[in-house]
């Protein structure tokens, strides 16, 4: 295929992406927040009462200013034909932005960004609430967007004169605008960058450009702004949790890690096995670092995005676009790579690396997929556990006040697991039942009768 084939191709493919985006926009209609933040608009009488209502919105509500400000500024518009339009551009625009961070490609790779598009389609999980949400496409979509454009300048080493200087400070005031774990990442990245080139000048600075430290500022000054609103603590203040202190986190990382494992274990599978082929295929350990440096940095931002999450009592899926965004680049990273050096190695040697490689994939695949079994199976044997130590304590206290005929409950069925036998010796409804004989007889009691958990009411 020629380069100009391959240049008509790619512009026709982008143009679908946004075709398609823009037809399931226009079949989206106004729900959940938009109908609330619309209202609020139309009461503005002139653009710049959205300034006055976002200020409102940032003392009592959410520092997220860029993505409501974004928003308002569609529903002042009147129609939502301009939100669908500019939702569709800004899809594709994220798909070019996560392309242009895939080093080593061809120029108009055609396959690359097909892959990217159906990334962007198929393994986005809250895809409903981050793209086809007019809200939540504001928070997620757009700002994601505008990170993604800073990232990618920052990482290019942009150099230049005051016009840019400005520009990477007000765009990085923007990115760290944006939303806490997305914009904590990119921060995360900015530090990164300049620790990497830091050691590999020498511990020299000399590499920085000014609109690298305008857009390093800027990061900061808008990441201030959004964790300085008054309004996200009084939004916390609301959210309960069952557990407090230590404990809560604790749940709080088991969420996270369950959310990673049920949503984004494919493309972590892709990342492990791009690593590993290209381990094999460099054959050393500065060989391998050169490949897939990139490929670790966008995963360790993945992670530290998802991750960064557990500073909050309760968080939805959406809130990992970013995160998944880093990902994607990982993986897609990870297959140029791999592709480019199996191309280079000669066919006799090709095949017992690509086995040992496939050989030892597959085996820290599995390594991986039992790190999330064990800790989601341990937390269940751990409410398990509590269970049983709840209810002994409740047919004790029954006891101790004379009772002779209690109900106790029986143990929640999601917990059930291959880990434990709790559920094949619980106790049944039924007082006749052997096991329910042995809890009568260890307490003293006359009959012990099982209650399903979700009718108990005691405790």
């Amino acid at each position: 295929m020629t380069q100009n084939v391959r240049k008509r191709l790619f512009y026709i493919l982008a143009a679908l992406t946004a075709l398609g985006v823009m037809i399931y926009e226009f079949l989206t209609p106004y729900m959940s927040d938009d109908i609330v933040y619309g209202d609020a608009v139309a009461e503005a009488k002139s653009f710049f009462d959205l300034f006055a209502q976002e200020y409102a919105h940032y003392m009592d509500h959410t520092g997220r200013s860029v993505a409501h400000f974004i928003l308002r500024i569609f529903f002042f518009t009147g129609t939502k034909a301009t939100f669908n339009v500019a939702a569709a551009l800004t899809f594709t625009a994220m798909a070019l932005l996560i392309y242009a961070n895939v080093r080593g490609k061809k120029e108009y790779d055609v396959r690359l960004f097909a892959l990217i598009t159906l990334l962007l389609w198929l393994f986005e999980p809250a895809i409903s609430n981050t793209v086809f949400w007019e809200s939540g496409a504001c928070n997620y979509l757009f700002t994601t967007t505008i990170i993604m454009s800073f990232l990618t300048l920052f990482r290019k080493k942009i150099s230049g004169g005051i016009p840019r200087i400005i520009g990477m400070l007000l765009l990085g005031i923007l990115a760290g605008w944006c939303n806490e774990n997305t914009s904590g990442g990119l921060i995360l990245f900015e530090l990164i960058i300049i620790g990497y080139y830091f050691f590999e000048n020498k511990k020299s600075f000399s590499f920085l450009t000014g609109p690298m430290v305008s857009g390093l500022a800027g990061t900061f000054i808008g990441f201030i702004m959004l964790l300085l609103s008054p309004g996200n603590y009084g939004r916390l203040d609301v959210l309960e949790e069952e557990h407090t202190g230590l404990m809560a986190m604790v749940a709080r990382f088991l969420k996270i890690t369950l959310n990673i494992k049920n949503n984004y274990l494919v493309l972590l599978a892709v990342v492990i096995l791009s690593l590993t082929i290209i381990f094999y295929l460099t054959g050393s350990i500065a060989g391998f670092w050169e490949k897939s440096k990139s490929i670790i940095l966008f995963t360790v931002l993945f992670f530290a995005t998802c991750y960064a999450l557990i500073m909050v009592p309760s968080s939805e899926l959406r809130s990992y676009y970013g995160a998944s965004i880093f990902l994607m680049v990982a993986a897609c990273q990870g297959l140029v790579t791999v592709t480019d050096l199996i191309t280079a190695e000669g066919r006799e040697s090709i095949v017992s690396k690509l086995t040992e490689a496939a050989f030892s994939g597959i085996v820290i695949l599995g390594l991986v997929f039992f790190i999330f079994t064990y800790i989601q199976q341990g937390a269940n044997l751990a409410r398990i556990k509590r269970e049983f130590d709840e209810r002994n304590t409740y047919l004790q206290q029954m006891a101790d006040a004379g009772e002779v005929d209690v109900f106790a409950p029986r143990l929640r069925p999601e917990w059930d697991n291959r880990y434990t036998m709790a559920y094949v010796s619980d106790i049944e409804e039924d007082w006749h039942y052997w096991i329910n004989m042995f809890y009568s007889t260890h307490f003293h009691l006359d009959t012990v009768s099982g209650v399903e958990r979700e009718d108990w009411t005691e405790y």
